[in-house]
């Protein structure tokens, strides 16, 4: 596959500012939201519906079965095949939404929980929305539009945003939390299609398309098994637990989540569209895969480990002194943090080689050994259920890691060596946070929290500035410096 080097580097350089843009704004707006939220909701409240999300996450993965994956990674996809894939994310829709209400009583049996009966039934009406927006919103992907995607998410997150704050204010408590997401939805099936500019029919065939069905079926295999390695703490730790020390534990999750669940969508939508239009050249992909390495270990590791240090002081002041129990969890998580989001850089390159077995071995291994760990971890409750991320994570990130370089002919040392600088610098950096917490604990906690986060960015900086500096101003030049003499270079790409 021939594609100018330069040409597409600034194609994917747009990809990420329409979509790191509207991802801030989009963001900014739903950050605020959440805080406010959270100030007013009740653990217990964001315990259901972590129980309630659970099975809801499980069927639409089975409702999708990795269709709209398998749109962004055809080298080529016909009306037709659009038409009989649309037929099928119908088909596979209806019934994900039949199984989820005849389920819900039993769900709600499983976790003790009568309550979740009737929120899981409200919840099904999401999985007609996804078969009417998954197509439009995979073929914007894999167009690289993401200046129309970035408006439709805006709106959507904008939209749910409201709806969840309105609701909360009028005391409706989790079911804020489920209007919410519905509004997201709703948005996100109007802005999609009309984004398209074209209505598709479904075909209920499959004769075209056998080929590209079974790739997805593949990657909703790797999927299903994602979903038992991300929600098995909360299935755990809900049936052990109970929805007010589950609403801490996941409360504490979504926050520390929050920095890498915005910008790593957009890593992952915009490299997977990418790398499956270069997946031939296997050298342009690994050198861009360093570079992607290294700039979010750049900005990854700091800043994990500086919400960690201040989170004594950033959590009772912004959700209210009713959270405190959340503190500690939340700081075992996001020393974990970094690693889980250089875990998303590799799949999307693997998967677009068309090595997705090697994913779905990995996700095999990860999936069975923090099961076993959180089942463990959760006998000693809210910080044990923490402990299994911050302990048994790192060396399944290790074991995967190794599979997929191997996969992608990387050097582990490679990837050592782009990751070693930020990983000592926030060591550094955190040991002087809490050293200057130890000699300036007498003073107030907002005056500390905005001491602490100058101090950290002060020492990152000058730790740069000092012995990376030359690095990392010649990794940005190289990014976003256009070659005007030699667009079939590959030396920018």
């Amino acid at each position: 596959m021939n594609i100018k080097t330069d040409d597409f580097k600034q194609k994917v350089l747009k990809a990420f500012l329409w979509l790191g843009t509207g991802t801030f704004i989009g963001q900014l707006i739903a950050w605020c939201s959440t805080i406010i939220v959270i100030r007013l909701l009740e653990p217990a409240d964001y315990g259901l519906m972590a129980m309630a999300g659970t099975i809801i996450a499980l069927l639409t993965i089975l409702s999708e079965l990795g269709v709209g994956a398998a749109v962004i990674q055809a080298k080529t996809l016909s009306n037709i095949q659009i038409k009989q894939l649309f037929g099928l994310i119908i088909v596979l829709c209806v019934i994900g939404l039949l199984s989820t209400i005849l389920l819900a009583p039993y769900i709600a049996l499983f976790f003790n929980e009568p309550k979740l009966t009737l929120l899981i039934k409200v919840l099904s009406v999401n999985f007609l929305m996804i078969a009417l927006f998954t197509i439009p919103m995979s073929l914007l992907v894999r167009n690289m539009n993401f200046k129309s995607k970035a408006k439709v998410d805006i709106s959507a997150q904008v939209g749910g945003s409201v709806v969840t704050l309105i609701m909360a204010f009028n005391g409706m408590g989790v079911w804020s939390l489920i209007g919410g997401l519905i509004s997201i939805h709703v948005v996100k099936v109007v802005g999609y299609n009309i984004a398209v500019k074209e209505f598709t029919l479904p075909s209920f065939r499959l004769n075209e398309s056998i080929k590209l069905a079974k790739y997805g079926f593949v990657m909703a295999g790797n999927r299903i098994l994602f979903y038992v390695f991300t929600q098995a703490d909360k299935i755990i730790g809900g049936k052990i637990l109970g929805d007010v020390f589950l609403g801490f534990y996941t409360v504490a999750l979504t926050l520390a989540s929050i920095p890498a669940e915005k910008i790593l969508p957009i890593v992952t939508q915009i490299t997977f569209a990418s790398y499956s239009r270069i997946q031939d050249e296997q050298h342009r992909i690994n050198r861009n895969i360093l570079k992607t390495i290294r700039v979010m270990a750049l900005f990854g590791f700091p800043l994990f480990f500086g919400m960690t240090a201040v989170a004594p002081e950033a959590i009772p002041i912004l959700l209210g002194d009713k959270w405190f129990p959340a503190i500690i969890p939340f700081q075992l998580l996001c020393l974990i943090m970094p690693l889980k989001s250089l875990s998303f850089i590799f799949p999307p390159a693997v998967f677009a080689i068309d090595k997705a077995k090697v994913i779905l071995v990995n996700m095999v291994i990860a999936s069975v050994v923090m099961v076993i760990a959180f089942s463990v971890g959760a006998q000693w409750g809210l910080i044990g259920l923490s402990l299994a991320w911050a302990i048994v994570y790192p060396i399944v990130f290790t074991i995967t890691t190794l599979r997929s370089l191997n996969a992608l002919q990387l050097p582990f040392r490679k990837v050592l060596n782009e990751i070693s600088f930020p990983v000592i610098s926030s060591i550094v950096m955190l040991v002087c946070l809490y050293t200057i917490r130890y000699y300036y604990s007498e003073i107030g906690k907002i005056e500390l929290l905005i001491l602490s986060i100058i101090a950290g960015v002060v020492i990152y900086s000058a730790l740069i500035y000092f012995f990376r500096k030359e690095m990392y101003i010649q990794l940005f030049l190289e990014i976003f410096k256009k070659n005007p003499n030699n667009k079939n270079t590959e030396t920018n790409d």
